[in-house]
């Protein structure tokens, strides 16, 4: 399953704490054994966590076509089986990133203008390191200490208020002052992303975030991709705290001073580095690979029908060796199984593969391996984007992911909302497989089902739950209830033959999303935008707009390329959230965007939330 978005990292981080004990389970029946010996395979060391780009993947996606073939299915990819695309699979530093001080020291009796400056020069991969998402290249200016980088109008707290930033290289510190950590009105400008947005505003050419006091202090943090927008604007390092204390003026605040005056008074302690300019470089390459969809078909049996496709799909991508959204503690390189995350959706779609294979359905059902997904939905969203057969005939769609740790019987079935046909369906499913079930329905989510549902199509998502091995190395086989996959599947199966079997193919319903779907707990306003989350280099794509939205209402649509609200320029989510974060609802703004390779003016009234 895909990495969260910002707004819903602190539940996973709180859900992914929780122990979960005795699931791994001997599977007692054949079906359950078909299954864990899929899992077994497929998160084998031998496919090193399937990571996009690498032989682990193309060793997976070798097993798919085999089953695939041996199960009889035709071939529904551009390539046989397979639906390649590209993808940014990685970033690496390039040869040109450096950071440079020049600090002029006051010296006695020597005039100013015949000192010569101190030089001093952070070490890469020792002192500092690029983030992924910087812009790449080199820029200069004076120094300034922007404190935490903050700018909260509500609380009347700004460290950006007293001091001149444009065309400066700023230092900030990562986090929040401790008597601001949980308060709602800071939390959504504490992320890294929002501060260098806020630093870019306010003219800076580049940030250096900079860790607090603590144990973490001299640590720097993975390097590797940002999903949700390699476009920042802005030039952005992270650098430990003992090189960074170094550069400032001595005799003059250091940086632990001004830190401990900002927790201690809970006002801004900003100013100017005296005498002290840097020249930041970097230089991030993004590295494309490609990878491929597994796609095949059972065909209908009724020759009215046949023409109308339901989707099965799962996506059988990890996270490799680990990668920027691994939780593992090590920052070192291990496999990532990814047996439940999502061999386990990914087998259950290839034993369903083999059932209506044997038995078909009236309509046509084509079976999905998904690639990219991880990465931000991205083999999904190809697919519906270039489909291989229209998309008009396609009924409905079905994701399984995470479905390999039943506990208790239950099951969440998500995008219950998107079809009036849907609590019949579930309810005769769930009666058939015993499970216990509950229902969001929302048809957006994590996860590739996403896709469809921003096409207009309604979807089921099956889910067994978040556990302590998420994005962990210690997502292994042994660990999963093989009989409560099976479960799921005869669960995922009954549906699918009810709604490939009807007479009338699903309605679609887009459903109102729930208060706790809105976004960030501190906005006071809400767009209704469905972001895209792969990068666009002219701003922030969407895929759509909820239901009686203020997007909708303005006439925003699925495809436009959001590229600025009022004066704020948005490159990213990042951006879009900090510009909402400015208005209260009933206020109005002009946003722009681009729709077909044109430029177009809307003006939006933002709703409360």
């Amino acid at each position: 399953m895909q990495a969260r978005r910002p707004l819903q990292n602190l539940l996973v981080a709180l859900v992914v704490l929780i122990p979960v004990t005795g699931l791994a389970q001997t599977a007692t029946t054949p079906e359950g054994q078909r299954i864990l010996e899929h899992v077994r395979i497929l998160s084998s060391d031998e496919y090193a966590g399937r990571a996009p780009g690498t032989d682990g993947i193309e060793k997976a996606a070798t097993y798919l076509e085999r089953t695939f073939t041996s199960t009889g299915l035709k071939p529904m990819g551009t390539k046989g089986y397979r639906y390649p695309f590209t993808m940014t699979t990685a970033a690496a530093l390039g040869p040109k990133n450096s950071v440079n001080f020049d600090v002029v020291v006051e010296r006695p009796g020597v005039p100013l203008e015949m000192t010569k400056p101190t030089k001093i020069s952070w070490k890469l991969g020792v002192d500092y390191q690029p983030y992924a998402w910087t812009e790449s290249r080199s820029v200069s200016g004076p120094v300034v200490f922007a404190g935490y980088g903050l700018s909260v109008k509500d609380k009347n707290y700004d460290d950006y208020a007293n001091i001149d930033v444009k065309g400066a290289v700023v230092i900030v510190l990562r986090g929040l002052p401790k008597w601001a950590e949980k308060d709602d009105a800071f939390t959504q400008h504490g992320a890294l992303r929002a501060k260098a947005t806020l630093a870019r505003e306010k003219g800076a050419v580049a940030v250096c975030f900079v860790n607090e006091q603590g144990d973490s202090s001299d640590v720097l943090a993975r390097f590797g991709l940002d999903r949700l927008g390699a476009h920042s604007g802005i030039v952005a390092v992270q650098v430990r705290r003992t090189p960074c204390a170094r550069i400032f003026p001595p005799k003059e605040t250091s940086m632990f001073v001004a830190e401990a005056a900002i927790n201690r008074e809970k006002k801004p302690a900003s100013f100017a580095l005296t005498r002290t300019t840097a020249t930041v470089s970097t230089d991030v390459v993004l590295q494309e690979s490609e990878t491929s969809n597994i796609v095949g078909m059972v065909e209908g049996t009724d020759p009215a029908l046949k023409g109308q496709y339901l989707v099965i799909g799962a996506h059988y991508d990890h996270l490799g060796m680990g990668d920027e959204n691994s939780l593992a503690a090590s920052r070192e390189p291990d496999v990532h199984h990814g047996a439940d995350d999502n061999a386990s959706g990914t087998s259950a779609v290839l034993e369903l593969a083999a059932r209506f294979a044997k038995n078909p359905a009236r309509r046509s059902v084509l079976f999905m391996g998904f690639s990219g997904e991880e990465k931000g939905l991205l083999g999904s969203k190809a697919w519906v984007s270039t489909p291989t057969v229209p998309l008009s005939d396609v009924v409905s769609m079905i994701n399984l992911d995470m479905v390999g740790r039943l506990k208790d019987n239950k099951v969440n079935v998500q995008g219950y909302g998107t079809s009036s046909k849907w609590p019949a369906i579930v309810d005769s499913a769930k009666a058939y497989a015993g499970l216990t079930v509950s229902t969001t329905a929302d048809g957006l989510g994590p996860s590739d089902h996403s896709s469809f549902f921003s096409k207009d199509i309604p979807v089921l998502f099956f889910f067994t739950g978040l556990h302590s091995d998420y994005h962990r190395p210690s997502d292994t086989w042994d660990k999963i209830n093989a009989d409560g996959t099976a479960a799921v599947v005869a669960m995922a199966e009954r549906a699918a033959r009810d709604i490939a079997n009807a007479d009338d193919r699903p309605d679609f319903i887009k459903p109102e999303p729930s208060k706790t779907q809105s976004g960030s707990i501190a906005l006071k306003v809400s767009l209704g935008v469905i972001p895209d989350y792969s990068d666009d280099p002219n701003g922030l794509k969407i895929t759509g707009v909820r239901a009686g939205s203020a997007a909708e209402k303005a006439g925003l649509q699925g495809d436009d390329v959001i590229t600025k609200i009022d004066a704020m320029a948005i490159k990213n989510i990042y951006d879009l959230m900090a510009s909402l974060g400015t208005y209260k609802p009933q206020d109005t703004a002009k946003v722009v965007v681009l729709r077909g390779g044109k430029e177009v003016t809307l003006t939006v009234t933002f709703a409360g939330k």
